[in-house]
């Protein structure tokens, strides 16, 4: 029984082989499918970009099957085609046998890590049985060469002799476990064409490597685009979701088709490009010795870059070893770790190798060897408590571990939890230590302020981020759930709990001051700043006019209304006008005019002060 077209997807199948050796011509058979879409591929006779159908297995299961180029000069649209797959159907002629891009084709499955699929011996119909016999001996010689086990079907694309047996053996294969994926639940699709279809507007293509797309949902690209999602088709069809491994086409708005180009990415959450990344990389036997600086081309997913070698220890990888590398790229790339890619020469341009990427954000002189274990190592248990204290002022959120470990969010999680040196602080993923020595910094700073300062306890929460002696994302955590508890956090600043309560002896002081300010009036004294005055000022009970002078908020609104009355009367009033009005020195009078300037009450207009515009009257 066929399973519903919006099921997922149970297997992705890459072919590969040597030109002209039927690879179309048996997929033609297989799916109703001619994967030759462009004019040229027909009226050449050899495919120029990757094909894509849709095959429904003998058990029911649907598979996703890429036909990928086989001439030579399209080795790059063939890594493109490959990168996602999860088996390999192997296409090689009855009547050509093994041809040197079978070879090449069938490393570069190997390097990307697709390690298990059948060969699909083709045009049987146009040979004898003693031809097809040699040929099945020459597949598996060339098998046993590069360690590869996979059966050898017999077929004809033209008659369909032999096809039931294969497409047999592929429903077997699509009833085992896919090959784990990087990237964890993060939906990810390489963008493999992007255009304007009339009526609909712009169409983004490729194959889902990771997660699910569905229609409302609003994806990323490394350019900072936003495109939202409007419509989904898999393999042609409308879907109400795309799930990993699918064919998938992707109706976008937000964005326009020139914005979004083959090789790009588009992703369910931002990921940082990368410049430089480590790797572990693995040269072929049949390729020369990859020495240290060499620049290579590097291909991953629908993307090739050049990419120059830094070995972490020796001058040279030889043919069929491997070493942990820095790749220094001269673009940025949206990789993943556990992401595999394909290094080739550049002249001449011919397959190298290829590896696993392990640290996107490779810093330092070199590769850490401890680090790039542990990655390979897939251990969450090893790996989270090493990123963390890599990063150990800022922590790291439950996104940034998923992205560093190519976990999921939930599996990080849990891991967290077994790990008694690390704490979940809010969102944020930190060593205990870190967290217990930023708490008792920020804590004994607010103690000081609030006895060095009873007046203003606070400290603003740049100063108590800085007081906490780690990263602002940790610093905040750690207020977030303070708050309340051991601190007071409000829009003013971050005071310690209880230091809102004056000392009675400052609390005496004041009201002995203020009843001073009173008693002065309009001819206030010169002060000296002290707690007890700092403490009026942000109760609002006096006012600093400037020039070391302070007076009460009654004398303030006195002088205040003095003004506005003589203003609104006469349009305007001078110093001596001023100094009349309330029988005082000049030098009082010029700091009672400053201190209306300052409070936004008047405004200075040659030798005279006329009021602002929401203080006039008429």
């Amino acid at each position: 029984m066929a399973e519903a077209p919006g099921s997922p997807i149970s297997l992705t199948i890459g072919t590969a082989g040597h030109v002209d050796h039927g690879k179309t011509t048996l997929v033609r058979y297989m799916t109703g499918t001619d994967t030759d879409r462009l004019e040229e591929e027909h009226r050449r006779g050899i495919s120029i970009v990757p094909g894509y159908a849709e095959l429904t297995l003998p058990g029911g299961r649907r598979a996703s099957l890429i036909d990928v180029p086989g001439h030579e000069r399209f080795v790059k649209n063939m890594v493109a085609g490959s990168s996602g797959v999860d088996a390999f159907l192997l296409v090689v002629a009855a009547d050509d046998g093994v041809m040197p891009q079978t070879r090449e084709h069938l490393d570069i499955l190997r390097v990307l890590g697709v390690e298990r699929g059948v060969v699909a011996l083709t045009k049987t119909d146009m040979v004898d049985d003693e031809m097809v016999e040699l040929a099945v001996l020459d597949v598996e010689e060339l098998l046993e060469s590069v360690g590869v086990a996979a059966e050898v079907y017999p077929v004809s694309g033209a008659t369909g002799e032999g096809v039931p047996e294969l497409l047999g053996a592929l429903d077997l294969l699509a009833g085992t476990d896919r090959n784990a994926r990087s990237g964890g639940d993060l939906a990810r699709l390489p963008v493999d064409r992007s255009f304007v279809l009339r009526g609909i507007g712009v169409v983004v293509t490729g194959t889902l490597w990771n997660g699910e797309v569905r229609p409302g949902d609003t994806l990323y690209t490394a350019s900072g685009k936003r495109p939202r999602v409007r419509g989904v088709q898999n393999h042609g069809r409308p879907s109400p979701v795309a799930r990993a491994g699918a064919r998938t086409a992707l109706d976008v708005v937000g964005v326009e088709a020139a914005e979004i180009e083959p090789g790009d990415v588009l992703l369910s959450r931002p990921v940082e490009p990368a410049r430089q990344v480590d790797v572990r990389l693995g040269v072929l036997a049949s390729a020369k010795p990859l020495r240290h600086g060499t620049l290579v081309r590097l291909h991953h997913g629908t993307r090739d870059v050049n990419a120059r070698v830094r070995l972490g220890e020796g001058e040279e990888i030889p043919p069929g070893g491997d070493a942990l590398a820095r790749l220094r790229l001269d673009e940025t790339l949206v990789v993943l770790p556990g992401d595999r890619f394909v290094i080739r020469s550049l002249t001449p341009s011919v397959t190298i190798g290829g590896g696993t990427v392990l640290d996107l954000a490779a810093r330092g002189r070199g590769p850490d060897r401890e680090w790039l274990i542990a990655l390979e190592s897939g251990d969450l248990q090893e790996i989270i408590p090493l990123a963390i204290a890599g990063n150990p002022d800022s922590g790291l959120g439950v996104d940034e571990l998923a992205l560093v470990t190519s976990s999921s969010v939930e599996a990080v999680s849990e891991a967290v939890k077994s790990l008694g040196e690390i704490t979940t602080i809010g969102e944020v993923f930190a060593e205990k230590a870190v967290v217990k020595r930023a708490r008792k910094r920020l804590l004994g700073a607010l103690e000081d302020r609030a006895k060095s300062s009873p007046e203003n306890p606070e400290l603003s929460v740049a100063g108590a981020r800085v007081a906490s002696g780690v990263g602002a994302r940790l610093a905040d955590a750690l207020l977030a759930e303070l708050d309340g508890e051991a601190v007071v956090v409000s829009e003013s600043g971050v005071r310690v709990r209880g230091a809102d309560e004056v000392p009675p002896e400052l609390e005496a002081e004041a009201e002995e001051l203020l009843g001073k300010l009173r008693a002065a009036g309009g001819e206030p004294p010169t002060l000296q700043m002290s707690s007890a005055l700092r403490l009026l000022v942000k109760r609002g009970e006096a006012v600093a006019m400037g020039g070391g002078l302070f007076g009460s908020r009654e004398a303030a609104d006195s002088v205040l209304d003095t003004i506005k009355d003589a203003c609104n009367s006469e349009g305007e009033i001078s110093l001596a006008g001023f100094r009349d009005r309330i029988g005082t020195s000049r030098k009082f009078s010029q700091a009672w005019l400053e201190y209306a300037d300052a409070a936004g009450v008047t405004v200075r207009t040659g030798d005279v002060r006329v009021l602002t515009r929401r203080h006039r009257t008429g």
